[in-house]
């Protein structure tokens, strides 16, 4: 089994038919709700029988899944899919990628420079910010372009091109 991407936990039993809450987190995407790549931390196929945007999170009606007792065996359990499928082409994910793919790749400068390795991802306004920790502080790097060259690769070093400025910490 290859590395579990988090989408969002269930965090509560809806009314007494089964539904479910579904807490979404940074690679929340809603096409992987009706997706063949959906799965429970442990692996297993996760079969949606439907799904409703309830405010911020989502409610789901879970195939087995019928009553209020069941549902609350549910509350905990973290859904998402294998970044192993991430590369297939009937995987949906949106044009710019999901945010997974940048944890744990090394930045460079294009002239070679380490500036570190991303070591979490953060939602700045409409894009995502790369957080790469540092004796001094966190280097936050915005993934637009022509600062970060569009990647969608799951592996291999992050190329940037920063203005000035952007790679100083502050003490």
């Amino acid at each position: 089994m290859g590395r579990f991407v988090c989408i969002g936990e269930i965090v509560k039993a809806i009314g007494l038919k089964g539904e479910l809450k579904l807490y979404p987190l940074l690679d929340f995407y809603e096409p992987l709700l009706d997706s063949e790549f959906l799965v429970w931390q442990d692996g297993s196929p996760a079969e949606l029988t439907g799904h409703r945007q309830a405010g911020s999170c989502w409610s789901l009606k879970v195939q087995g899944v019928t009553d209020r007792n069941q549902a609350d065996l549910m509350v905990g359990r973290e859904l998402g899919f294998q970044a192993n499928n991430y590369r297939q082409e009937t995987f949906p994910r949106p044009e710019e990628g999901l945010p997974f793919r940048y944890l744990g790749r090394q930045v460079k400068t294009a002239d070679g420079q380490l500036v570190g390795t991303v070591d979490e991802v953060r939602v700045g306004g409409a894009r995502y910010l790369l957080v790469i920790p540092g004796e001094k502080g966190e280097i936050l790097i915005p993934t637009v372009e022509p600062i970060l060259a569009h990647d969608d690769n799951l592996e291999g070093d992050l190329v940037i091109d920063p203005p000035e400025g952007l790679l100083d910490v502050q003490d």
